[in-house]
């Protein structure tokens, strides 16, 4: 069927042109095609990084959806089998590709974090790594919600 063929390759072509961008780390930082991560999101080299371990599976994708397409032209009876089994091939390269990607981000953000010295066991805020956490006057505390209290009744 036309129709099916039509749609294989269009969908081979954005995953290989995505897929290749990605790869070659010159995938522009956009809000709708990549992956969709904070870890991601923090910086440039992040992206890169995520999308550069994603894209050869995109890639992947791409070429199986081209042999998909290809044979979903000229199928008959049996022969669509080709097609579904391709679709299926290049859904699991995306989502492996994606899955592979989102956790070098994820290992990419914490080097990171390690590299700033605020690791796991670090209080970090705004202003950096502090050897311990603020301290909290709770006397004051109640106080002012108590006064707070008496003007709101």
């Amino acid at each position: 069927m036309l129709a099916v063929g039509i749609v294989f390759f269009v969908l081979a072509a954005v995953l290989l042109i995505v897929g290749g961008l990605a790869t070659l780390r010159k995938l522009p930082g956009n809000s709708v095609v990549g992956l969709r991560l904070a870890e991601i999101r923090k910086s440039k080299d992040a992206w890169d990084n995520a999308h550069a371990i994603a894209g050869p599976f995109w890639m992947l994708g791409g070429v199986s959806l081209i042999f998909g397409g290809a044979v979903a032209l000229t199928a008959s009876d049996w022969m669509w089998l080709i097609p579904v089994f391709t679709f299926i091939i290049a859904l699991l390269a995306l989502s492996i590709g994606s899955n592979m990607g989102a956790r070098a981000a994820y290992l990419w953000d914490q080097a990171h974090k390690e590299e700033e010295g605020c690791g796991d066991s670090c209080n970090c805020g705004d202003s950096g790594c502090g050897d311990s956490a603020p301290t909290v006057d709770v006397a004051a505390l109640r106080t002012a919600a108590q006064h707070v209290d008496q003007n709101n009744a």
